[in-house]
C-alpha cells in the first residue's frame, strides 16, 4: 500500500502485469485500516483501494483463531502481517508483494514474496 501511495514504478507494473492477466489482487482488510488515514495526501490510495478488479479478504473469527496461533507460533506479535500471511496461505500460499519480507519470513518461511 505504501508502494501504491508513493507511486512506485515497480507497484505499478505488478498491479498492470495481474491485470493483463486477469489475476485476483487481493488485499485483506486489517491492511487497509493499517495505511488509510483521512484527509486528503492519499488520493492516490483512495482511488487504487476503490478500483473494481481488487478483492478483499475480511478477517473472522476462524481466520483470527488462526492468527492468533500463528503469532504464537512465530514469536512475533504484528497482527496485520499474520493476517496477511494467513490470506496467502488460504489462498494457495499466493504471493505476497511486501517491502517488508524479514517480518514474513518469521511467520510463515515458505511464503512467496515479490519484494518492492
Amino acid at each position: 500500500m505504501i508502494a501504491v501511495e508513493r507511486r512506485s514504478g515497480k507497484i505499478q507494473e505488478l498491479l498492470r502485469a495481474a491485470r493483463a492477466r486477469e489475476a485476483s489482487v487481493v488485499i485483506p482488510t486489517p491492511v487497509v485500516a493499517q495505511v488509510v488515514r483521512e484527509g486528503g495526501r492519499q488520493a492516490n490510495l483512495r482511488r487504487f483501494l476503490a478500483d473494481s478488479y481488487l478483492r478483499f479478504a475480511g478477517l473472522d473469527y476462524p481466520a483470527a483463531l488462526e492468527i492468533g496461533a500463528l503469532l504464537g507460533r512465530s514469536g512475533t506479535a504484528d497482527v496485520v502481517d499474520a493476517c496477511v500471511a494467513i490470506c496467502a496461505q488460504h489462498l494457495g500460499h499466493c504471493p505476497v508483494v511486501t517491502s517488508d519480507p524479514e517480518d514474513l519470513r518469521k511467520l510463515d518461511p515458505g511464503l512467496p514474496l515479490i519484494v518492492i
